[in-house]
Formats: C-alpha cells, structure tokens, sequence
C-alpha cells in the first residue's frame, strides 16, 4: 500500500507541474531591460522622453512606461523602438500636474508591470540664459511656459527676485546645497507624493554656475484657505504608534475631506525620533511611507529637536538626513494674502560620543535658538514682505514657555525681527502641550503651542486605549487655522473627536489618587499626585480647558445660579494623565520619562453640594460655545473619559 500511495503522488505531483508553469504565461514573456538614469532633465512641454537599453532587450510596441510619485501615476506610451534606445510620449501628462520631483519608472506590458528604478526629474525651461559674471546659481520660474516676475528665490543665504521675464541670477557660494523658491501668492509648487516641490539640490562645485529651474501651477481660492498645523508626530515603530498614526490619518482626511476650500499641512517638527533611526530602522523614509496615507493636501515640514541625527557633532551635519529626505530647513511661501516662514530654532552642539552606544552616536545637545546667519536670511527674506501682511510662523521650540516667559536663547532678538509686521502668528510644538501668548497688543504676536498627534509619545494611547492625551490633559491632536483674507480663526482637533470637543471636567469628590490604588507594587517614593493624593469632599468640580486664552470665557451654573470660577494660576497636575500614564509607569516599576506636569489652563468651582448638576459653558475668542452638563457624582475612572 505504501508504493501504490507513492506512485500516485508522484503521478499528482507530475500532473500538477505543468499547471504551475503556465499560472502567468505572461510573466515569462516580459524581459525588457533598460537604464534609469539618476537624474533626467526635461524640457518644459516636451513631446518625449527616451532611455538607452541593455543587453538587447527593449520594450515593443504596446508597451508602457509608468511614472509614480506618491500615489499619482503618469502613463506614456513607449512610441519608438530600436535594439538601442526607445521613446515614450510625454505629452499626455503635463496637464495632469507632471513636474519636477522623484519618480519611480516601471515598465508595463499588458497586466505585467516591472519597476525598473527611480530617477529624479528636472524640468528646463524654455529660452536661453547667459549667466553673469561671478553668478553660480541662476534659472527661470515659470507657469505655463511662461515666465514670472518677482519671484522670491533663495539658497538660504543669499536672496534675490526674478525679472520681467522670470529669469534670476544669483552669487551663491552653494553652503546648503540647494536653491528654493518662496511661491508667490496664486501659485503651488508641484509634488512628490506628499512634499511640495520647491527646492532642488545643487550638483556642481561652488564656483561652477548651473541652472535650476522651477515650474509652478496657477491655483484660484487661496486667500480664503484652511492649515492644518501637525505637531510632534513622533513615529518609531515602538508604542504601537504606527498603528495608532493611521487613526490619526483617518482622522485627517476626514478633515481634508470635509474642507470646501483650499486646504495645506504644516508639520511642527519631530515627525521621526533620531534614537531610533538605526535602533529600530525608521527614519525619514520610513516616516514619509506611513504619511503617504494622507489624502489630497501637500504636506510641508518644520524641522524639530529629534530630526536632527545624534551622530555628528556641530549644527550643519546634523541636518544632512533631514536635507536628504525632506527639504530645507528654513524658507518661506506665500498663501493669498499671508506670508509663511519656517524656521529652524534647534542649534545642535553635539561633541561628545555617547559612552554607552557602541554605533558612533554623540550625546546629543542642542539649544533652542534661531542662529544669526537664519536671522540675516529671515531679514532678506521679509525685505521683500510688504509691512502690511500677515506673517505665519512656524518652528518647533516655543518662543514662549507655559508660564508666559521667554524660552527660547536670543527670543526678544526674532521677536523684533517680526515686530514691523501687524499680525504674527508662530505656531510651535516641542512641549507635547497646548497653550497660548497673546502678545498681539504689544508685539504683534500670538504664539500657539499647538499640542501633538503623539499626545505623550504614544503612551497613554498603549498603556491606556482610548485616553490619548499629553502631559497637560489636552487630547493628541492638531490645530486648525482658517484664514479669510486677513482675517484668522482656530481651532484645536482632538483626534477621534469634534471641533466641539475642548475641555475635561472633573469632580474632585470622585478622586483620590494613591499608591495603593494605582501603583502597588511600586517601590520608589516619587508618587506625588499634587492635591489629587488626597481625598476632598468640598465638592469642588475642575475644568481643564486646553486651547484657553485670556479672550475665552469659562462660566458655570448649578440650578441657573452663577458659581464663581477661579483659574489655577499656580498650575495644576491633570489626573486623568496621572493614572493613564505616569501611575502605570510607576505601577510598573519604569521610567516615568514624560511625567505629568503643571498647566496653567485649569479652573475651579465649589457646588453647593456633592450630588447637583452643574451647566459648564465655554466660550472661545470667536464665539464658538461649548458646553456639558455634568451630572454629579462624576466617576473618575479612564473608562468615563475614553474616546
């Protein structure tokens, strides 16, 4: 029995054989082999584009070449054949938003598609230029074909405008490496999956002039537009943050989806985690693949504190990856009638090699400061920033910290650099927190700390599923800025929640927070809960109002009579943070790296009893109310607060 089962498996195997050779006959037939260059330079409008073969082995007629950034594509046909070079017609896709950027190029037979490589395209623009004497950087921008004036170009140091017919000329000694242009008003780079492409990077030596061009697109609607400003991403691969980033993508293209008008992001630094580049293996690339989920806006970047790499010393060479991956680390737009600058405020001073990685890294150590060759660029740039417009700023270390001093090395020096302009508003991350500085009435100026989509690094989200929240109790999430002409409204986005969605409310009746409730086994003796450690009946009930500012107004009611409300201008500890982070730390016997700290935006009411029903109102500086009618007694577990 045992042969006749042998024979008849080998015979069922033999009969299987040729089944599996023919599952894609197709697949067998497609052996096309040619080059992808690095880098193509095409003329703008061109007809065609062409590559050399190997090994005699060119594509036919049918086939096609596929051009891929991001989630676009751009078919060209293959139009001529020899056994040593091929064309594909191009025409088809300059209407379809080709441009300038980094493009996979796959070949495409029938259902069989190849990639082949990734090459980066340039686009010449029509005309000749004669570069002037000492000029190393020069070019044309254009829309169309046709030339624009007046247009912002800059290598980071140097910064000059185009002429009448969009040609620019510049002495640029090449430090950065790359040239950018700051999009007028009623124009958009093109893109590369995500990033908007409006800088290229410099191939010659410094003393050899070279051109670099820049196509634009005209765009309508501008000056009524919506940024969404990103804070504090902080992927990994740890934490389950990449799986909780895509909730947050969900939540993003809901809001894109959901805009009427033109639409833009802005991150605020600290999208990777530079300990965990090589630890984990994820950094920018990485980074830009889990971003490629959002849908239908470009994504412009701030660089923070852990984007800067840990191993080189200094400032300049911390930033190669970033420069690599990314773009610049400071430039400038424009947006209908706004003018946005982004800077970099993280100078790196590492120099000494970390004993306890054995990889080469440096400590890092970095200060929060806007060095002074940014701030003589940021003063060219705003030279040609007429006084009357809006500025938006952006970069990562606050200028302001919680307490309403200055943080940041050299701030009254950036301060007065803005100060002729009558409405900035910076927008920065770093502190995982919400807050705000109203300093329009003296310095024209209003800084949002504009919170993080990492709430605590993804803590609480991990150690306590549904209650993402940073250290100061406000919800990960992001700002949503609405500009109409010159005039601006915000918002702050909880993720998973409405607009409507703005403060917590607690009955201090309902907690008390021990170490033997919440952290038993915890050995140390750091468990402080501030006020929360001891139990209260005085019938207090706490309100912690993240994106609060002097202009919004807190009012509570208990049966239709007024009870007086006092902020906390001392501060106070958010206890929803403290048990779904720092007790489960303790809990756990681990690192508390991110504890619960202090914010200046709670506020405080004495009901008459521990069992009425108190009417919260909160009105911000634009009117929008919000409200919740809080049945007391209130339960204080994570469960009440989960979303």
């Amino acid at each position: 029995m045992k042969k006749v089962f042998s024979v008849l498996g080998l015979l069922a195997v033999l009969l299987l054989l040729p089944t599996c050779k023919k599952q894609n006959p197709e697949q067998e037939k497609v052996d096309v082999q040619f080059e992808v260059p690095a880098t193509m330079t095409i003329e703008d409008g061109a007809s065609e584009i062409s590559f050399r073969v190997q090994f005699a082995k060119p594509p036919v007629s049918g086939d096609q070449i596929v051009l891929g950034s991001g989630t676009a594509e751009y078919v060209c046909p293959v139009t001529s054949v020899s056994d040593t070079r091929f064309s594909a017609s191009i025409s088809g896709v300059w209407s379809k938003g080709f441009g300038p950027g980094t493009y996979t190029v796959s070949h495409q037979r029938g259902a069989t598609k190849t990639r082949k490589g990734t090459m980066e395209v340039l686009i010449k623009g029509a005309g000749d230029i004669e570069p002037a004497a000492g000029v190393t950087v020069y070019g044309m921008v254009t829309c169309d074909g046709t030339g624009l004036a007046n247009v912002v170009v800059s290598d980071g140091v140097e910064v000059v405008k185009t002429d009448s017919k969009g040609v620019y000329q510049m002495k640029s000694k090449k430090f950065n490496g790359y040239v950018f242009v700051s999009t007028p008003s009623g124009y958009e780079p093109f893109v590369s999956g995500l990033l908007p492409v409006f800088h290229t990077k410099l191939k010659a030596n410094a003393a050899t002039a070279e051109r670099v061009d820049f196509q634009l697109k005209k765009v309508e609607g501008q000056e009524n537009h919506r940024m969404l400003m990103l804070g504090d991403i902080h992927l990994a691969a740890r934490n389950d943050d990449r799986k909780q980033f895509a909730e947050f993508v969900k939540d993003l293209n809901a809001t894109v989806s959901a805009t009427p008008g033109k639409v833009y992001a802005l991150t605020l630094g600290d999208m990777t985690w530079d300990l965990y580049w090589l630890d984990n293996k994820y950094s920018f690339k990485e980074y830009l693949s889990d971003a490629a989920g959002i849908k239908g806006v470009m994504l412009y970047h701030t660089i923070g504190n852990h984007d800067h790499s840990m191993y080189y010393m200094g400032d300049f060479d911390t930033v190669k990856d970033y420069k690599e991956n990314i773009g610049p680390t400071y430039y400038s737009f424009n947006i209908g009638k706004v003018h946005y600058v982004v800077l970099d405020d993280v100078e790196c001073t590492n120099s000494t090699k970390n004993s306890d990685r054995t990889d080469g890294a440096y400590v890092r150590a970095y200060d929060g400061r806007v060095v002074a060759d940014e701030l003589a660029w940021l003063r060219k740039d705003l030279a040609s920033v007429p006084n009357g417009t809006p500025l938006v700023v952006t970069m990562h270390i606050p200028l302001y910290n919680n307490k309403g001093q200055y943080g940041l090395k050299e701030a009254s020096t950036l301060a007065n650099v803005l100060k002729p302009y009558p409405e900035v508003h910076l927008y920065t991350a770093h502190t995982h927190t919400v807050y705000n500085k109203d300093e329009l009435a003296t310095d024209h100026l209003f800084e949002h700390n504009a919170g993080a989509i990492c709430a605590t690094w993804w803590w609480t989200g991990k150690l306590t599923p549904g209650v993402h929240i940073g250290q100061d109790g406000s919800p990960g999430g992001y700002t949503i800025l609405d500009i109409a002409g010159t005039d601006f409204k915000w918002q702050y986005k909880a993720t998973g929640k409405g607009t409507d969605y703005q403060f917590l409310t607690y009955d201090r009746n309902q907690i008390h927070l021990t170490k033997d409730k919440y952290a038993p086994n915890y050995t140390g003796s750091d468990f402080k809960p501030s006020i929360w450690g001891t139990a209260s009946s005085a019938n207090e009930v706490y309100v912690n109002v993240w994106n609060w500012d002097p202009s919004w107004k807190v009012e509570v009611t208990e049966d239709g009579k007024p009870l007086t409300v006092s902020q906390l201008v001392s501060g106070e500890l958010d206890p929803l943070h403290y048990i779904a982070y720092t007790a489960k730390r303790y809990a756990s016997n681990s690192a508390v790296t991110f504890p619960t700290g202090k914010n200046y935006h709670m506020f405080k009411v004495t009901a008459s009893s521990a069992n009425s029903t108190l009417d919260i109102k909160v009105t911000d500086r634009f009117g929008n109310v919000y409200t919740e009618t809080m049945t007391r007694p209130k339960a204080f577990t994570t469960d009440q607060y989960k979303f």
